[in-house]
């Protein structure tokens, strides 16, 4: 199985943020995930690189042409280079069954909005998981439930995917549904 972790690529975040960062993705590359991410060697990003690398792990990094330079910084992962964010999006997904989304800018937020479009849309066997770490997507939920209250969203969309405050919730979640999908 593959997983795939949404997370900053920022170099001026809390230290918490990368201790968590390292602290998930170990506990999935013991699982015996793969990892599919964007592809950076620093932040979070970097610390779930070589949490999955030094654990033996295969790792697919994917990236547009602007972070090409980054790809260079990734040994021992297979790199893919595309022409664009959407393309890069769509080439992770077909080939992920967990996403596990952490804290993050606005690629993160694509990259969680894009897996709950397509999972929404094509009903696939994969779980999404939100790391929403001392509340950091809060306001985004907040707006998510004001406009199922509208009639905006689908009424059932809370039920598509997971949301976390901790690792042991996250292992939980993870468990039942690598049970699950044997």
């Amino acid at each position: 199985m593959k997983v795939f972790i949404g997370s900053a690529a920022s170099k001026t975040i809390d230290e918490s943020y990368l201790t968590l960062a390292r602290e998930t993705a170990e506990y999935l590359a013991d699982k015996g995930l793969d990892l599919v991410f964007g592809g950076a060697n620093f932040s979070m990003m970097g610390e779930c690189f070589r949490a999955f690398i030094e654990k033996g792990r295969k790792v697919d990094a994917y990236t547009v042409k602007f972070y090409e330079d980054d790809l260079k910084e990734l040994e021992g992962a297979e790199c893919h280079l595309v022409s664009n964010t959407l393309e890069r999006f769509y080439k992770m997904y077909e080939h992920i069954d967990i996403f596990v989304i952490l804290p993050g800018g606005i690629g993160t937020l694509a990259e969680f909005v894009s897996a709950l479009e397509e999972y929404r849309s094509n009903r696939e066997h994969k779980l999404i998981i939100i790391y929403n770490k001392d509340g950091y997507y809060n306001k985004i939920f907040e707006w998510m439930n004001e406009h199922i209250n509208t009639g905006f969203l689908s009424q059932t969309l809370n039920n598509d995917f997971k949301v976390v405050d901790s690792l042991d919730l996250l292992k939980y979640y993870v468990e039942d549904f690598m049970e699950v999908s044997k």
